[in-house]
């Protein structure tokens, strides 16, 4: 199958998962090539009349040489002769994952459906082609440089050695990085955040924590949409079912906050989809093109959209999001075990075992310690450089959207393994309690035990815990349909 783009519209989140992480084709339909080949004739109509204008990479050099014009015939020699200068800069841990490199191509392509950039349909047709066959490798490291030329050029450096006519830079010299990263990790947010609220709410369950704490009649009262959207989550998977025994009497704190923290979190995966969206249906390039419209004139305009200011700072709403829960799921962890706080045996021994039989799953409390550190040097603001020592007369800042990725993926990550911990504790917990779940929880407590079965005896949790953190994962970031973490989205609802 393919994904065809006519309009703007098209593009949406749904698309990007499909083309990059469902490896379907990416194709221009017939209205968008239209579109397109009109802007680019008006273009050429806009150079001959006075070809003394000052557009960048067109009539004028690269960067800090973009104070030096050039005749038609220069530039048209230095497109036929090699184009861009300088490929295969960056290196380091390894190579972006191939999602990742389709998610490019599907921006760049994007970005260009409006003709903005002046660039033949044939041209940017010969990239959505890219996704026919194996991607060039791409370094994940050693990326950040003033806007995304780095990266773009590994992946696209190729294509900008043709003649042709247009902006000779258009193809790399944007933001397709950011906004096809923010894409990705924007779907993967909003799957992560269900598998959490999952697994709190197995917590939930072996802790009997009191339902009035999740009632989905607080939602009017506390007046916020995603922690009404927390409360509507949880209650889907506690609503009783006839009588169950719970403590009547309040749950510890991080039980009673977990619809408030789940909140801030669904709010920053919705944040991080809308900003990712915006970028991906942007249609501007350095520089713009703007055909004469009414009383506008044409004229070409430099610009900084190769600099996506807000992708970066959603990233990091979403870990920090990641770190809120881990601190609580650990909090859940170390109560379970704690007979005074769980009404459960002391380190969820079963009747008539020791500490020495290993049919605990004591100590593993311990586990997530060394994660959340982590996580919390990881979840910084990421932000613009106070300096930039011996900067160019041009490329004197950085973009921020590599930092921002690489530190969310990460701390994703790590909060992946949290999550195990608890759910093997929960799991435990219910174990040793004796009783089942609601209907609801059931197929997923079966899938975390058919990875992490009940303890009963001595054996190493811990290669448990990481195959089940690896499933999460695998659920979240790749859409593997284990654990039911949620649809793709189809479309946006923001």
């Amino acid at each position: 199958m393919s994904v065809v783009f006519q309009e703007r519209d098209d593009v949406d989140l749904h698309a990007l998962w499909r083309v990059a992480v469902g490896g379907e084709r990416l194709r221009i339909g017939r209205r968008a090539r239209a579109r397109m080949a009109a802007v680019h004739r008006a273009f050429q109509d806009f150079v001959r009349e006075d070809s003394g204008r000052y557009i960048y990479g067109l009539t004028t050099g690269y960067g800090p040489s973009a104070a030096k014009r050039q005749s038609p015939d220069e530039s048209v020699a230095r497109r036929r002769t090699g184009g861009i200068p300088f490929l295969g800069l960056s290196f380091g841990d390894g190579r972006l994952p191939e999602a990742v490199t389709r998610a490019m191509v599907f921006a760049t392509v994007a970005r260009h459906l409006d003709g903005h950039s002046a660039l033949h349909p044939d041209r940017v047709a010969r990239v959505a082609e890219m996704l026919d066959a194996p991607l060039p490798p791409v370094p994940a490291h050693g990326l950040s440089a003033p806007g995304e030329i780095l990266p773009m050029f590994d992946l696209l450096g190729a294509r900008e050695a043709e003649p042709g006519e247009g902006y000779q830079l258009h193809l790399a010299n944007g933001a397709g990085f950011a906004a096809a990263l923010g894409g990705l990790r924007a779907v993967a947010a909003a799957r992560r955040t269900e598998l959490t609220t999952r697994v709190l709410a197995l917590s939930i369950e072996a802790m009997q924590a009191p339902l009035e704490h999740f009632h989905p009649d607080l939602a009017p009262l506390w007046g916020d949409r995603y922690e009404g959207e927390a409360l509507a989550s949880l209650w889907r998977l506690l609503r009783p079912r006839g009588e169950r025994a719970r403590r009547p009497f309040q749950a510890p704190v991080s039980y009673r906050i977990v619809p408030r923290v789940l909140g801030q979190a669904r709010r920053a995966a919705a944040a991080l989809e809308e900003v990712a969206l915006a970028a991906l249906r942007s249609s501007a390039a350095n520089p713009t093109f703007l055909p004469a419209e009414g009383r506008r004139r044409a004229r070409s305009a430099s610009t900084g959209f190769y600099h996506d200011a807000q992708v970066p700072q959603a990233l990091d709403q979403v870990a920090g999001s990641w770190v809120d829960l881990s601190s609580l799921a650990h909090r859940h962890a170390v109560k379970l075990h704690r007979g005074a706080a769980s009404h459960l045996p002391d380190r969820l021994m079963p009747e008539g075992a020791d500490m020495w039989s290993g049919a605990s799953t004591t100590y593993l409390e311990f586990v997530p310690n060394d994660f959340l550190e982590e996580m919390r040097r990881l979840a910084q603001p990421t932000l613009l450089s106070a300096a930039e020592p011996g900067a160019s007369l041009q490329d004197d800042i950085s973009s921020t959207a590599f930092p921002a990725w690489r530190s969310e993926l990460r701390v994703a990550s790590l909060h992946d393994r949290v999550l195990a911990v608890l759910a093997a504790v929960a799991s435990q917990a219910l174990h040793v309690r004796g009783e089942s779940v609601p209907a609801a929880l059931r197929r997923f407590l079966a899938e975390i035990r058919a990875i992490f079965p009940p303890v009963t005896g001595r054996r190493r949790l811990g290669d448990d815990c990481e195959r089940l953190a690896q499933a999460f994962g695998r659920c979240c970031d790749e859409g593997e349909a284990t654990f039911s973490a949620g649809p793709v989205p189809k479309r946006s609802s923001r």
